[in-house]
């Protein structure tokens, strides 16, 4: 996992806020999070789910993190010129996914959009994703929740997270395999 070229970047972060207002209007009531919520967004790109996070939930803390430097910066510019000044429930890092740098139980919801993937070498290897996985099972607090999307081995990473204990909330499978769900952490 590394850094992303200017190619990857934009290929990432266009149609950021559409998608993102997407992915939220799908997820629906399936999501629910009180405002007092500690929200951790891994891959945030250049902040558009962050946004619109922060606003539909008023979370009591959003980090938004990414592993690449440049992306948290573009976040970080963005959500100021968005919000002026950035609210202080909100927090941006540089982080690992597959090395949380956070305290067990630290949040109530994990949002992971076409991220996980990142953390292979190639794409559609599935060597690294189980880590990432029991990382964020780590950070959740019980009974939390995942929300991801992904379009690369879903079936996979639905097995690795009934085996460290999540349970289906929501499911939808889109075009060439995308899968978007919601998954509840043991508890």
């Amino acid at each position: 996992m590394g850094e992303m070229n200017r190619i990857g970047r934009w290929f990432v972060n266009s149609g950021n806020a559409r998608r993102s207002a997407r992915i939220l209007d799908t997820l629906g009531t399936a999501l629910q999070l009180p405002p007092s919520s500690r929200v951790l967004e891994l891959g945030a790109g250049r902040g558009g789910l962050s946004a619109l996070l922060y606003e539909r939930y008023r979370p009591g803390r959003l980090v938004v993190t990414d592993f690449d430097p440049a992306q948290v910066e573009s976040a970080r510019a963005s959500l100021s010129a968005r919000f002026a000044p950035l609210p202080a429930a909100v927090e941006l890092r540089q982080v690992d996914a597959m090395a949380l740098p956070f305290e067990d139980a630290s949040f109530e919801c994990v949002v992971a959009m076409a991220m996980l993937h990142h953390v292979e070498a190639h794409h559609f290897d599935y060597r690294n994703r189980p880590k990432a996985l029991a990382e964020i099972r780590r950070v959740l607090s019980p009974r939390g929740v995942l929300a991801f999307s992904e379009f690369s081995r879903t079936e996979e990473m639905r097995r690795t997270l009934i085996d460290l204990g999540f349970t289906p909330l929501f499911e939808k499978s889109g075009r060439r395999g995308r899968v978007l769900a919601l998954f509840r952490s043991p508890g």
